[in-house]
């Protein structure tokens, strides 16, 4: 169970994690991973960590260092190496809003491709004016499109009182024990209104099952340069 310093991240967080335990497929990959920030929600049989940073890979892979976890140094709107129909969880978060419309659309497009045919694909988003139109991309892509609202107006009150400069991580109050806990309090007010969009700020996709019923092909990375064993080079 997390209990972090925002009400919206700890709803967002205990439901991944909540979802993610029950998916114990052969291949996940974290999309935008920093210091694979998300490894210890994903059961699948290999876990490969996508970011641009090279320094963030390096850093998960000394923290996970295992037989099963891989880095990918990789911009997100560049993915065409990567062997289509071959990923059977994707996840990403935390990240999507921050790219440009253009590059946005381009990343969940590649995503969109590398998701296996009976693939999960989460990833959490701001309910902004490019929300129509990645909704219709995922819809365009997967039989089921399942979507969470989340940072309601009670997370959206909290976390407003404690940002500096929208952040809101090294507060010295709201990082204390009893304010944590009061966060997490605060976001079980979440699943009363995850499915009301007027009442929040972000959206969580869970996309499922490709449409038209592709062949899925291995996550075959043979061709891809490394920089060292454990990291492939996508730049």
């Amino acid at each position: 169970m997390y209990f972090m310093v925002r009400p919206s991240k700890t709803f967002l967080f205990n439901y991944l994690e909540k979802k993610l335990k029950r998916v114990n497929a052969a291949i996940g990959l974290d999309a935008a991973s920093a210091n694979f920030k998300n490894r210890a929600m994903f059961k699948t049989q290999k876990y490969y960590g996508l970011d641009i940073n090279l320094e963030h890979l390096k850093n998960g892979l000394q923290k996970y260092n295992d037989q099963n976890t891989f880095g990918i140094l990789a911009d997100l709107a560049k993915l065409e190496q990567l062997p289509q129909n071959s990923v059977d969880l994707i996840v990403s978060t935390n990240t999507l809003y921050a790219l440009p419309p253009d590059k946005r659309l381009a990343a969940i497009d590649n995503l969109c491709r590398l998701a296996a045919p009976q693939a999960q694909f989460l990833c959490d988003l701001p309910l902004d004016k490019e929300f129509e139109r990645i909704k219709k991309m995922l819809h365009t892509n997967f039989k089921q499109v399942k979507i969470i609202y989340y940072k309601n107006i009670f997370s959206q009150i909290y976390e407003k009182i404690f940002e500096r400069n929208g952040f809101l991580g090294s507060h010295p109050v709201a990082g204390t024990r009893p304010f944590r806990f009061l966060a997490w309090l605060i976001s079980l007010t979440e699943y009363l209104t995850c499915k009301l969009s007027f009442l929040n700020k972000h959206v969580l996709f869970v996309a499922k099952t490709k449409k038209d019923h592709p062949d899925k092909n291995q996550f075959n990375l043979s061709n891809i340069r490394k920089i060292n064993p454990k990291i492939f080079d996508l730049t």
